[in-house]
């Protein structure tokens, strides 16, 4: 009878141990499970922050291309009035002459905190695309220029001069003609304005 009775009170501690390990490995998984919910939430909730901020900016982002006129055959000035409630930053600025004449893209990069103007060709192909510097074809640089609330601004984009495989470089304005301007805002809006030389 004693041999039984040993046996089974090895079993019920052999049961006490299984509840506690099990008791103990539920509340492990229970905290590891809470800190991935609580990092998911936290990156949720500032992935929701950036767009709202996006969304606010691009909202309050208004501005308007008052005019057009050219100083040159080879030079184009338009008025930009910023009617919005952020300072008005250039993201792009798109010239292109009637029937493809000319298409020019004047954009700029980004590598840390210098900013590079360049002038795109966007009538050559991928393989031999076209690009020059734009701190001489840009006045202002469209890159460092803030036009601040209720106040206008006048940018001045000249063609670049002639470039082997660039078939928009070297055009000219032509009287009679009608040009357009694409201007993209830093914050996503557009507006185009069109006149006749």
């Amino acid at each position: 009878m004693r041999l039984t009775l040993r046996g089974r009170r090895r079993v019920g501690v052999s049961e006490l141990v299984g509840v506690v390990l099990t008791v103990g490995i539920t509340i492990i998984a229970g905290a590891a499970v809470w800190g991935y919910v609580r990092i998911q939430a936290n990156i949720s909730e500032n992935s929701l922050n950036n767009g709202v901020l996006v969304d606010n900016d691009f909202l309050s982002e208004h501005f308007n291309v008052e005019t057009m006129y050219f100083g040159s055959t080879t030079s184009a000035t338009f008025w930009v009035y910023n009617t919005g409630n952020v300072p008005f930053l250039t993201f792009s600025v798109r010239l292109y002459g009637p029937s493809g004449t000319f298409n020019l893209l004047y954009n700029y990069t980004v590598s840390g905190s210098t900013k590079t103007d360049q002038v795109y060709d966007l009538k050559s192909g991928l393989a031999s695309l076209c690009k020059t510097a734009a701190s001489s074809y840009e006045s202002p640089l469209l890159s460092t220029t803030a036009v601040k609330l209720t106040t206008a601004q006048t940018f001045t984009l000249t063609i670049p001069s002639t470039q082997s495989n660039c078939p928009s470089f070297g055009s000219t304005f032509a009287s009679g003609s009608t040009y357009t301007v694409v201007v993209t805002g830093l914050y996503g809006n557009v507006v185009t304005y069109s006149t006749t030389m």
